[in-house]
């Protein structure tokens, strides 16, 4: 093991360590146990950082095409601000020539300019709305899709290639949810086929909230978990909280279809309780590679367990599920 992956894996373990389960919330399929940190003092020496909406709020971000032709699997990052800025995992980024997510979490450092990976989120349009640069709403894809992704990223970063996904497996997923809610969407949008869930969503949205000195969180469907989000500093994490929810807000409402276009032939690794999953976490065996920008980016697998974090000396996003099992 390398120092530096020694490092990275212990910053892991260390912040999993210091994590408590508070009371759950529930509603309908959707439970979520939110993750707590000991005292507040854990996560005050973690990276400074704020989010991609808050930074295009204040006018110091602008993400763009690499060029004028654009490239589908790329955007620059470019941050003009004073404070590093963390893109998550999923997260949608709209305008340009075709609304995207990011391939993996990445963090842009102050006064620095990035070229990220992402994919595409609107199969049927290719050209500027009105000249404009790519906005944030704070949305994040659906965990469900992203789970496909995430495996598909470690195969590249395992191959040594960048941070690509599957396009055309994004794209399936995307236009599935489409046909699933008879969304109107010219241009295969995944934003429209939200748009068709807004009720639904926000009905759900009431019943879970952010808690005191919470960092994350564990979600389940029915009595199943599915995935942990954790992000290193609780402010930061209160402001994506709506976001990194609705990823699974969203797959609780559509639970069927996320059934049914699960990989049925190699089932997940089977969690009942938050405490076997992160258990089981922190029984991985982490992969490091440097990131775009600030940090690490380690890939998780083992223990039934699968996933990816952002490490840049402390922990600065984290995403895990239950991984697929592999055939014999």
């Amino acid at each position: 093991m390398s120092t530096n992956l020694a490092s990275d894996a212990h910053a892991l373990f260390d912040f999993l360590s210091g994590l408590g389960l508070a009371t759950h919330q529930s509603h309908k399929l959707l439970t979520v146990w939110p993750l707590v940190l000991g005292d507040e003092s854990q996560g005050a020496d973690t990276p400074a950082y704020i989010t991609l909406s808050d930074a295009m709020e204040r006018g110091d971000l602008v993400v763009d095409e690499v060029s004028e032709g654009g490239r589908v699997p790329h955007a620059r990052v470019e941050n003009r601000g004073d404070v590093a800025v963390l893109v998550l995992f999923g997260e949608e980024i709209r305008g340009a020539k075709q609304n995207r997510i990011a391939n993996a979490s990445f963090l842009v450092a102050s006064k620095s300019s990035v070229v990220i990976d992402v994919s595409c989120t609107e199969q049927g349009r290719w050209g500027r709305q009105t000249g404009a640069t790519f906005t944030s709403t704070g949305e994040v894809l659906s965990s469900a899709i992203r789970r496909k992704m995430a495996g598909k990223v470690s195969a590249a970063r395992a191959a040594g290639l960048r941070f690509g996904a599957d396009q055309g497996e994004v794209w399936r997923e995307i236009a599935a949810r489409v046909h699933l809610s008879a969304a109107r969407s010219p241009t295969g949008a995944y934003a429209d086929y939200l748009a068709t869930r807004k009720r639904d969503l926000e009905e759900l949205s009431h019943f879970f909230h952010p808690v005191p000195r919470q960092v994350g969180f564990v979600a389940a469907l029915g009595d199943e978990v599915v995935g942990l989000e954790a992000i290193g500093r609780p402010e930061v994490f209160t402001r994506a909280f709506s976001g990194l929810l609705k990823a699974y807000m969203i797959d609780a409402i559509d639970a069927a279809h996320v059934q049914e276009r699960s990989d049925s032939s190699h089932a997940a690794q089977r969690f009942d309780t938050p405490e076997g999953f992160v258990q089981a976490l922190a029984a991985t065996s982490p992969t490091t590679t440097p990131s775009l920008g600030l940090g690490s980016d380690l890939r998780l697998e083992g223990s039934g367990i699968g996933g990816c974090a952002l490490v840049a000396g402390k922990v600065v996003h984290l995403t895990a599920f239950p991984a697929t099992k592999k055939p014999n």
